[in-house]
């Protein structure tokens, strides 16, 4: 961190991009103070930074919530496999941004299409990864669970499933990360708070210090959610790596 502040600095008193272009780290913690103390057209760094994650929330709850069950579906029957497994492969490489104008149409310019654009982004990768997890459970652990007299269920519940977590948790971060990412796309639609919107403000305005302050915070916001993830892996998956 040290390393990259003094390059920035020298970046900057160099003038091997402009200054006006390229603000110094002094000019961006004025600019941070400044927003602390009086906030941004209206808002406060704390209002914008809780709209974004709370809208990045939603939409990657949503696609746990509706993914995880509809990969575990998938991974243990063929025929819903069969039925789904096209349309997720066709969403998982589509660019997020390409629903946009849909979403717009569909929703108008409100929480929820905001929200549905950040759910798309995470949805199929939860899915694909729910179901690549089922799939990679060893055969011989369900054939001595069955051969014990476990029911389908309590196979299900207490060979699949926690076998699968360790691939579901790494999903999990993927998604969170792509939703995370798409979050600033979806706030340049019609938001009135959040970082996303507070970028795309700032840059109408030339103010590139305020631009840089919301990518070092997009930035320290995206690595403490994996950091988060991390640690929620660690304390789930437990038995990670035991045989």
């Amino acid at each position: 961190m040290g390393a990259g502040l003094a390059i920035w600095q020298l970046l900057h008193a160099s003038a091997i991009v402009s200054p006006e272009l390229l603000p110094g780290p002094g000019d961006v913690f004025v600019a941070f103070k400044e927003i602390v103390r009086d906030g941004y057209r209206g808002t406060s760094l704390g209002q914008n930074i809780f709209a974004t994650l709370g809208r990045c929330a939603v939409g990657f709850l949503a696609a746990c919530v509706t993914g995880i069950p509809l990969g575990l579906a998938m991974g243990t029957s063929r025929p819903i496999a069969a039925a789904l497994d096209y349309i997720v492969q066709f969403m998982r490489p589509l660019p997020p941004l390409s629903y946009l104008i849909l979403l717009i149409l569909w929703f108008g310019t409100g929480e929820l299409s905001k929200i549905m654009l950040l759910f798309l982004a995470a949805f199929p990768i939860v899915i694909s990864g729910a179901m690549a997890g089922v799939r990679a459970v060893n055969a011989q652990r369900m054939q001595a669970a069955l051969t014990l007299g476990a029911s389908g269920w309590q196979a299900f519940r207490y060979v699949v499933f926690p076998s699968a977590l360790p691939t579901i948790f790494i999903a999990l971060r993927i998604a969170l990360a792509a939703a995370f990412s798409t979050v600033v796309a979806a706030e340049l639609m019609a938001a009135t708070d959040g970082l996303g919107w507070m970028i795309f403000s700032a840059s109408h305005f030339l103010r590139n210090d305020i631009i840089v302050l919301g990518i070092i915070i997009l930035g320290v916001l995206g690595l403490s959610l994996n950091r988060l993830m991390l640690a929620a892996d660690r304390a789930t998956v437990h038995w990670r790596g035991v045989e």
